[in-house]
């Protein structure tokens, strides 16, 4: 399982009760949006960090790396920076868990085993070099829209 982060506001007591006397509508367009303008920061760093085939076809991985809206609970905004994989995906990089976590060996139905891949983390790096810009990057976002809603009277 893919490991989880999460990005509180926290100290900015002034933003926090200016959003809470809005519109829930509103409110959670408004999270959405600034989670998701956080998100496309590791999303970018996570692109740029992709490990990618020298034999010119590569970057499958890299070109599948996204930013998705997540279900939300507990009235938070959720979104997921990850590479698409399955059906709906036109670049199945299927095997990006493998390249991110490094593969060990295991045995096959006809008794061969298989070869190892060590880790080549890119996404989880990526987060951790871009937490506090993305931190930031919500708060600017969050003022910004609280300042348009006050301007139009929400």
């Amino acid at each position: 399982m893919a490991q989880r982060f999460r990005v509180e506001i926290e100290g900015d007591e002034e933003l926090i009760q200016k959003l809470n006397k809005m519109s829930k509508g509103f409110r959670s367009k408004a999270l959405l949006h600034a989670v998701t303008q956080g998100g496309r920061i590791v999303e970018r760093e996570a692109k740029a960090r992709a490990p990618v085939r020298k034999t010119g076809r590569g970057g499958r991985l890299r070109d599948s790396i996204t930013t998705v809206k997540l279900k939300e609970t507990n009235k938070l905004a959720k979104v997921g920076v990850s590479w698409r994989k399955g059906k709906a995906s036109r670049t199945a990089a299927f095997y990006g868990i493998m390249v991110e976590k490094g593969t060990k060996p295991r045995s096959r139905k006809d008794g061969a085993t298989t070869g190892t891949m060590p880790s080549r983390s890119f996404l989880i790096p990526a987060y951790h070099s871009k937490r506090d810009q993305v931190s930031r990057q919500i708060k600017v976002e969050l003022s910004r829209l609280i300042r348009k809603a006050a301007k139009k009277g929400m």
